[in-house]
């Protein structure tokens, strides 16, 4: 009986975060800038949410800490069902309040260049 409630924990916690997306811990990316991830995410979440919830984690992160979250980049992709997951990922300065580095925010979107061609 008791392998059977361990086993009933472990697929609703599985599914918990499958149906949640996942937001990943932030990681150091350098001096005084970091990463924080979300996805894979489920077909109904979109890529704006996914990002909001980036920025929150970011924010909350650097709030704990004293600091102040300056975006750097940021890019987010919708999934396309059975084909690709969705996800997003924000790059971020923590910096001490009052830091010159402060400044309005200009995000830089990904260097990504299309080429269509019509024959």
């Amino acid at each position: 009986m008791k392998l059977s409630r361990y086993i009933i924990c472990f697929i609703t916690l599985g599914a918990s975060i499958y149906i949640t997306g996942c937001v990943s811990g932030v990681q150091p990316a350098g001096p005084d800038t970091y990463f924080v991830s979300c996805g894979p995410l489920p077909i109904w979440m979109s890529a704006a949410k996914a990002k909001a919830d980036c920025y929150q984690k970011a924010s909350a992160w650097c709030t704990a800490r004293g600091l102040v979250m300056v975006p750097i980049s940021s890019d987010a992709q919708d999934p396309i069902a059975a084909r690709k997951p969705g996800s997003a990922e924000l790059t971020f300065r923590a910096l001490k309040p009052g830091d010159p580095d402060i400044k309005r925010v200009n995000i830089e979107a990904p260097d990504i260049t299309k080429r269509i061609e019509i024959r």
